[in-house]
């Protein structure tokens, strides 16, 4: 049981929310009636239902249209602990489920990050024009290895990134600024204790300085190096803002929407082959320690290189262009409206061209 303020709705309102153990149905306490109702049902709505899930950090899925009951996820759990990333170490099997390969034509081009049972966050540079045909796109699941002989292969039906990530509207541009994806799957994921989806950050929820999280990937294991055959986990610490824009190291070129981690030496970071992985670091924010992330491995100069940590993308500034994403595009991907083209500005709003029914 926690006490939370639903401030996304417009006005902030307390509650009182509990989830329930058996089920993991999220239910709201009903002062005037004195009793627990489920959360989209009666006097609350599907908006509430879905703000109520995001503010504790689950992804929200209501089971219905017509008579709403809202299931919460279980997020951010993993079965076994931890015991190349530039200076990172071999992951054990099932130590981070939520992390994918992302392959186009079969070669791993990125990471990602299962958030529920459909949806995967990435980067956007992850897929410039050159890998734009989806169907040639494919996730391997539940491995630490970034091969399908022994993963799960799951196919992509869309991928969204931002529409906002300027380097995708002009070459020229050196602004790495909203650099995100996500990719929606044909088949929803079945959960085992190699596949788990990681939490989202709670809403208002802040990077601490010096906090120490996990980046994870395939990636090079040095700058002129190889792509890992086996997962690679190395642990970086959060650099403020301040530090991370002075002129030696990344002279301002730190936004809001963007945040470093590593050392000062260098020595352990992300390199190529890493982009669109996790940072995730755990907490206890609901009662229960859970991973969630913080972060999207964007970009750096070099590898591991002294003062020129790795840069990632804040997740927390992007949690509604995620909700949004999801809520909508689950929307329109029925079988009878074909997506021809789909567009998310940071702004929530969304436009839509079909071709077949529907309208945007």
């Amino acid at each position: 049981m926690m006490l939370m303020t639903l401030g996304a709705i417009g006005a902030a309102v307390w509650a009182v929310v509990q989830v329930n153990s058996a089920d993991q149905r999220l239910r709201i306490f009903d002062a005037t009636q004195r009793r627990w109702r489920q959360v989209c049902s009666s006097s609350a709505n599907e908006l509430l239902a879905s703000i109520s899930c995001e503010e504790v950090g689950f992804v929200s899925d209501c089971e219905s249209r017509e008579v709403l009951t809202l299931l919460c996820q279980d997020c951010g759990r993993r079965s076994f602990a931890a015991d190349r990333i530039v200076g990172g170490v071999d992951a054990r099997q099932g130590s981070w489920p939520w992390q994918v390969s992302l392959q186009y034509d079969g070669v791993h081009q990125c990471g990602g990050s299962i958030i529920s049972n459909r949806w995967i966050v990435s980067a956007a540079h992850c897929f410039p024009e050159r890998y734009r045909f989806v169907n040639r796109w494919r996730v391997l699941l539940g491995s630490i290895y970034n091969k399908p002989v022994n993963a799960n292969v799951a196919e992509v039906k869309t991928i969204v990134y931002h529409s906002s990530y300027l380097p995708f509207v002009d070459a020229n541009i050196d602004d790495n600024s909203r650099d995100i994806a996500v990719l929606a799957l044909t088949q929803p994921l079945t959960f085992n204790e190699y596949i788990q989806p990681v939490c989202l950050p709670a809403y208002g929820q802040r990077l601490i300085d010096g906090q120490m999280g996990t980046v994870t990937g395939w990636g090079n294991v040095g700058y002129y190096g190889h792509l890992a055959d086996v997962l690679q986990e190395a642990n970086v610490p959060i650099i403020s803002d301040t530090v991370c824009n002075a002129p030696d190291y990344y002279d301002n070129q730190i936004t809001t929407s963007m945040f470093c981690a590593g050392y000062e030496k260098g020595g352990t970071d992300a390199c190529q082959g890493d982009s669109g992985g996790p940072f995730v670091a755990d907490d206890c924010l609901s009662k229960t320690s859970r991973y969630r992330l913080l972060g999207v491995v964007s970009w750096g100069t070099g590898c591991a290189m002294a003062k020129k940590p790795g840069v990632y993308t804040r997740v927390s500034r992007f949690l509604p262009w995620i909700s949004t994403a999801m809520r909508l595009l689950t929307t329109v991907m029925s079988p009878e409206i074909k997506l021809e083209i789909t567009t998310i500005t940071y702004e929530q709003h969304v436009e839509f061209k079909f071709k077949g029914s529907g309208s945007s």
